[in-house]
């Protein structure tokens, strides 16, 4: 595991270490900080030299106006890309960890263009057509992701109907029908098998979790609902290609959201012995 580490007489984050984390992300999808200088705004700072624009989870709780508090419970969770069942998923995720836990909870990330390489050919085949992934949103949550999406709006108070099939008629392959209550039922084509600067990655929330949100259901062009048993082949599959990150106070992740899947092990103990913040953009 390659780490850009701060040397004892220099820890701010110079323009020499922004050039040497862009080239591990380049080369290999990630990029580690480590002792560096930080606290929320620096890590805010960080983020705005590799974005220009930012976007959100709209069920997560903000820490300041770029970042935002990640909590998804104490179980595992499966590897899987940020945003990734919506129609514009960020380029770039990063991760700070201002407490860290001193045993499990590991993250855990996985290069999508390894494990594309090495997918047995029969299941290549059944991804190289776009799926359909659907799921029902509460007012609250779509509302909340067109405000950040849609162009001319910042406030989630303003959304309407019109403003949500103006966001969804940006990308085709989007429907959605609002019902009595307000909820969304959304559906999305999307591709499995992303392009990231001319490699394939096998990079999506397929095994990813559901924390906040209903569970998606995803199917083939055919109809059929991808089985759990394909699910624990791919979970299988990339456990090979998987890395894990024990974290340090202070650490700073940077992750090519379009290539490396990223996840978590288990917490144990107190989960309030970790507390790691998320934010997320695109170039």
């Amino acid at each position: 595991m390659q780490i850009i580490q701060a040397s004892q007489t220099n820890q701010t984050i110079s323009t020499e270490v922004l050039a040497q984390a862009r080239q591990q992300l380049k080369e290999n999808g990630w990029a580690l900080l480590r002792g560096f200088e930080h606290d929320i705004e620096k890590f805010s700072e960080l983020v705005h030299g590799f974005c220009s624009k930012l976007t959100f989870d709209p069920a997560r709780e903000f820490t300041n106006n770029s970042t935002q508090k990640v909590d998804a419970g104490t179980a595992a969770i499966g590897l899987h890309i940020e945003n990734g069942n919506t129609p514009f998923p960020p380029d770039l995720v990063a991760f700070y960890s201002r407490k860290s836990a001193q045993t499990g909870s590991q993250t855990t990330l996985c290069d999508g263009a390894q494990l594309y390489s090495a997918m047995p050919e029969r299941i290549k085949q059944l991804f190289q057509s776009p799926l359909v992934v659907s799921r029902n949103l509460p007012p609250a949550l779509w509302k909340s992701y067109v405000a950040n999406e849609h162009p001319q709006l910042g406030d989630a108070a303003q959304v309407s109907p019109q403003h949500l099939q103006e966001l969804m008629d940006m990308l085709p392959g989007q429907t959605g029908e609002i019902n009595e209550t307000g909820d969304l039922h959304y559906r999305l084509r999307l591709s499995p098998v992303l392009n990231d600067g001319g490699k394939l990655s096998f990079a999506n929330a397929i095994l990813g979790p559901s924390f906040n949100y209903e569970a998606p259901c995803y199917q083939f062009d055919d109809g059929n609902v991808i089985s759990e048993a394909l699910k624990q082949e791919l979970a299988e599959l990339a456990e090979q290609f998987t890395l894990e990150l024990n974290w340090h106070d202070g650490d700073m992740v940077l992750i090519d959201n379009r290539r490396v899947m990223h996840g978590r092990r288990a917490i144990e103990g107190d989960p309030n012995a970790r507390q790691l913040v998320i934010a997320m953009g695109n170039h």
